[in-house]
């Protein structure tokens, strides 16, 4: 599995791809110009390959651990750690991302 990482107007996209298919879309979104509304989503492709939401969450201080521990119910403990190292490798800006102090 691969992860494909693109900005797309106030989005952050994060595609989990098996091959050619999208397994699913990590997306942190900012909201419009002004808002303070900024989440992350998780959008899953249904048969038809329509990405429909599965669920969002709003992070005062995001990190990997605590995405992780969101989406492992939802996408399966693996593509989690996937999305996760992929957002903790480089986060989106404005996030507020945080990374464990080394030292």
């Amino acid at each position: 599995m691969t992860v494909d990482r693109a900005h797309i107007g106030h989005e952050t996209r994060y595609a989990l791809r098996d091959g050619a298919d999208v397994r699913c879309l990590l997306v942190f979104d900012t909201g419009e110009e002004g808002s303070n509304a900024a989440e992350w989503k998780i959008l899953i492709p249904d048969p038809a390959g329509n990405a429909d939401l599965y669920g969002t969450h709003q992070f005062l201080r995001p990190d990997a651990g605590q995405l992780t521990a969101w989406l492992a119910p939802i996408v399966g403990p693996d593509a989690a750690a996937e999305l996760a190292a992929a957002a903790d490798a480089s986060p989106p800006p404005t996030s507020s991302w945080e990374r464990p102090a080394t030292g």
